[in-house]
């Protein structure tokens, strides 16, 4: 059985599987939301059949299994958003639905995402059926090109690769001139006529993101591998009217405003192309080790996510923090600021060789039910016997919430010091982009050691997010598929502000000035910080 579309979890490891495994027994017997519901006639003209309508009777079938399944089974469902909240959000699509005599596919799964993100918690969001999701590997809705969002601007970070993704216009115009070809730090004003600010703002409502924390939507509006590319081109192509060219309108460096007409590329087309070919998408290839100095260390790990790669996270560390310790550095200096997550093993491998002491990293892994009647059928995780689990594992709450005993799982195990464990000054490097795993990590580091934070405000939750083990619900007449975690974590720290992240101890965001001119104003300060220890 192929197992992609859950192990995208940012909260798992194969090790904890085979341990839930063996717990479950032997036995295996608002008002943006309006918007979307328009005319069926506007929907964008380069959609293809698989975007069907629904009728209302389907689309109330769908609505109530859904509701149903995240109201029984998701741990934090009521924790940021109260239940008449997410009650009205609910009716009012249902309304919207009767009012248009049904919606078509696209429209409805932009409907439940929003619905979704009233959640607030980033594990959970739709997924496009999948008769829409293979379309989207050979319909150009695509921008050829990679951009950033910073300081509500749009800049290019890498253009259009050859002439191939220009369009014959375009071609036949840099023939002539190097002009208006699209280049790095162009600044993005426009596509198709819209202002990129108000399309920008248009799909954040599809974004979601753990507890207060909004800021972190940032880093899905241009670029977003579990969204099928950023918000701005996977959620647009039902929103707007996209044809196969975009007339993208920009600013040069120099201030002249330009117009270039560029054609669309494919999905598999924009995997291809890579903002930073030294950014690693898998754990194994995510560690890297510098000497700044012959007292501060550099330590950068973009990514948590060992499961599609899996490796012994200690093949990893330990020749790392060896020749850290070899090179007798005072200072660490450990940047986080592309990591969103990913595996607990490898949270917790780095955890351990940042600690002096023994410690827990989490201390209570609960649900909110362990009954999974009438919906069972709907479901899929990673193996049926989850579906079924064996009661003897779990604790009951005075809350009604199910404890997971401690020795049915490593999650809960105490993390003891690795044997190059770094004895010095850390100072992390914090971002947006920080969520999941590595604001977990974060959060319990900060409050074991003597770290300073420097950077941006995380996403994430300090308390603990809802994440680890995801079902699958596959609604049956839309076939949208979305995640619902089945575990709520609490992380051991010793204080947190409900909804929120981490803020960090000296703010050294990314600017557009030092975007610009290539600075890092967050490493910048961090080394600066360390030479005046």
């Amino acid at each position: 059985m192929k197992i992609t579309p859950l192990v995208n979890s940012r909260f798992f490891t194969s090790a904890f599987l085979s341990l839930l495994l063996t717990l479950l027994g032997q036995s295996f017997s608002h008002s943006s939301i309006e918007h979307i519901f328009e005319s069926k006639q506007t929907q964008s003209k380069i959609q293809k059949p698989a975007n069907r309508i629904l009728s209302v009777k389907q689309i109330e079938g769908d609505l109530k299994l859904l509701k149903e399944a995240y109201s029984r089974i998701h741990p934090g469902y009521t924790r940021y958003t109260d239940e008449q909240t997410l009650d009205e959000a609910w009716n009012n699509i249902l309304i919207k639905a009767r009012e248009n005599k049904g919606m078509s596919v696209g429209n409805f799964y932009l409907a439940i995402q929003e619905w979704l993100t009233l959640i607030k918690c980033d594990h959970t969001k739709a997924n496009l059926p999948q008769k829409l999701s293979e379309e989207r590997n050979n319909t150009p809705v695509y921008l050829p090109f990679r951009w950033v969002w910073l300081e509500d601007r749009a800049f290019i970070t890498l253009p259009p690769q050859d002439e191939s993704q220009a369009s014959p216009e375009q071609a036949k115009a840099q023939a002539k001139t190097q002009a208006l070809l699209l280049e790095k730090f162009d600044e993005i004003v426009s596509i198709d006529g819209r202002p990129i600010k108000n399309m920008v703002e248009q799909v954040k409502a599809y974004i979601p993101y753990d507890g207060y924390t909004k800021w972190a939507r940032r880093s899905g509006v241009s670029e977003s591998l579990e969204f099928k590319g950023g918000a701005l081109d996977h959620f647009g192509a039902f929103l707007w009217d996209i044809k196969p060219d975009a007339k993208v309108t920009v600013k040069k460096q120099s201030g002249e405003i330009q117009m270039v007409k560029v054609k669309r590329i494919n999905h598999k087309q924009w995997l291809t192309l890579i903002t930073d070919p030294q950014q690693a998408r898998n754990f194994k290839d995510a560690v890297s080790y510098k000497a700044i100095s012959k007292q501060v260390a550099y330590l950068k790990v973009d990514s948590f996510v060992n499961y599609r790669d899996p490796v012994d996270v200690e093949d990893i560390y330990d020749p790392v923090f060896k020749a850290i310790q070899d090179q007798r550095h005072k200072v660490l200096i450990v940047d986080l600021r592309n990591n969103g997550g990913g595996s607990t093993d490898a949270s917790r491998g780095l955890l351990a060789n940042l600690i002096t002491q023994k410690a827990k990293f989490k201390l209570d892994m609960f649900a909110k039910t362990l009954s999974f009647e009438d919906i069972r059928e709907h479901l899929w995780t990673w193996d049926k016997r989850a579906l079924d689990p064996y009661r003897i594992a779990f604790r009951k709450n005075d809350n009604g919430t199910y404890t997971l005993r401690s020795f049915f799982t490593e999650e809960l195990d105490t993390v003891k010091p690795a044997k190059y464990a770094f004895k010095g000054q850390i100072i992390t490097l914090t971002s947006n982009n920080n969520a999941s795993a590595s604001t977990n990590l974060l959060s319990v580091l900060h409050s074991l050691r003597d770290t300073i934070l420097i950077g941006e405000k995380t996403g994430g939750s300090s308390e603990g997010v809802t994440a680890g083990l995801l079902f699958t619900l596959t609604l049956p007449e839309s076939k949208i598929t979305s995640r619902l975690p089945f575990f709520g974590h609490r992380n051991n720290v010793k204080s947190f502000e409900k909804g929120m992240g981490l803020s960090p101890d000296m703010y050294a965001p990314m600017t557009v000035e030092a975007f610009l001119k290539n600075r890092d104003p967050s490493l910048e300060a961090a080394i600066a910080y360390a030479d005046a220890m």
